[in-house]
C-alpha cells in the first residue's frame, strides 16, 4: 500500500517539477517539520474548541467560491482569470525529484478532503482554491518583503500579523526583499493537514495547512523539508544560485450557512525566518 501511495504522489510531484531518470528514490519524507508548532493537528473531522472567530449561526452550508477577507476584486484572490501580479520570473534552473511527502499524512489529507467535499461540497482539490492559495502566497510574500503590514489587515488574522512583523524585524532589507514569491518560483505545494471543527455554538470551520516548496536566491542554511524532496541544477550563467526553501501557510474559513465565504490565513511561516536565528 506504501509503494503504489509513493507511487502517486511521485507522479504528482513529476507533473511540476522536471523528473532526472533515476533519480526518484521513492523514499519517505516528513512532512510536518519542527516549525511551526500550530501545525501538528492531526487531519481530520474533529470537534474542539475555538475561540477569537466571529460569523452567524445555523447549519449546513452550500457551494460558494474560494476568495480571501477583502480581496474579492484584486488580482491575488482566486478569481477565474487572475493568474497572479505581472513580473513573474523567468528561466527557472531545471529541478529533479529525488524524494516524496510523507505518504500518510497524503492519504490522511486525502480522506479528510474527499469527506470535506462530500459532506460540506467545498472541494479543496479544484483550480479555483489551488490558484487562490497560490496567489494568497505570492500577495502576502510581497507585502511582507516590502514592509506594508498594514495592506495585509482583513486577509491575514490581527495576531498573525503581529506575528509576522515579529519575525521580520531582525532580517536586513535585503533578506526581508528575498522573502517576496513569484509564481514561478513556487515548485509544488501539498496539504500538511485538513480538519474541520466546531466551537461550542454549533458553527463550524475548515482549516487547511498548506506548505509550500519554492525557488529562492536566500543566503543560508539548506532548506531540509525541501532538500529532501527536490534538488537545483547548479547555476551556469553565472546568476545566483537558486535553493529550494518552503513556506506555510494556514487558511481557515466558516462553513456555517450564512457565514462570509471568504478564507483568512491565520498562520504565515517561512524558512527565510531561520536567517534571524
Amino acid at each position: 500500500m506504501q509503494r503504489i501511495t509513493s507511487l502517486t504522489a511521485c507522479r504528482e510531484l513529476g507533473g511540476l517539477a522536471v523528473l532526472t531518470p533515476g533519480v526518484c528514490a521513492w523514499k519517505r519524507g516528513t512532512t510536518c517539520s519542527k516549525q511551526p508548532a500550530a501545525h501538528r493537528r492531526y487531519a481530520a473531522v474533529c470537534v474542539r474548541p475555538v475561540t477569537g472567530v466571529s460569523g452567524a449561526g445555523g447549519r449546513g452550508v452550500c457551494r460558494r467560491r474560494c476568495v480571501f477577507v477583502s480581496q474579492k476584486h484584486r488580482e491575488f484572490s482566486s478569481q477565474p482569470g487572475a493568474d497572479g501580479p505581472p513580473g513573474s520570473s523567468g528561466g527557472q534552473p531545471a529541478v529533479s525529484v529525488i524524494g516524496i511527502p510523507d505518504p500518510i499524512t497524503w492519504i490522511r489529507c486525502k480522506v479528510v478532503t474527499y469527506l470535506i467535499n462530500l459532506y460540506f461540497e467545498l472541494d479543496l482539490t479544484s483550480a479555483e482554491f489551488e490558484r487562490g492559495v497560490k496567489q494568497a502566497l505570492v500577495h502576502i510574500s510581497s507585502m511582507m518583503s516590502s514592509g506594508r503590514y498594514h495592506t495585509l489587515v482583513g486577509i491575514v488574522s490581527n495576531e498573525m500579523i503581529d506575528y509576522v512583523k515579529t519575525r521580520c524585524k531582525p532580517l536586513t532589507d535585503a533578506q526581508r526583499q528575498q522573502l517576496a514569491v513569484t509564481l514561478d518560483d513556487i515548485i509544488f505545494m501539498l496539504p500538511e493537514d485538513v480538519s474541520v471543527v466546531f466551537d461550542k455554538h454549533g458553527r463550524k470551520f475548515c482549516f487547511v495547512v498548506m506548505r509550500f516548496w519554492l525557488l529562492s536566491t536566500y543566503e543560508g542554511p539548506d532548506d531540509p523539508e525541501g532538500t529532501k524532496i527536490f534538488k537545483v541544477a547548479s547555476s551556469e550563467d553565472g546568476s545566483p544560485q537558486k535553493k529550494i526553501a518552503t513556506a506555510v501557510y494556514e487558511f481557515q474559513r466558516e462553513l456555517t450557512r450564512g457565514a462570509s465565504p471568504d478564507w483568512t490565513v491565520t498562520t504565515v511561516w517561512h524558512w527565510h525566518w531561520k536567517l534571524a536565528e
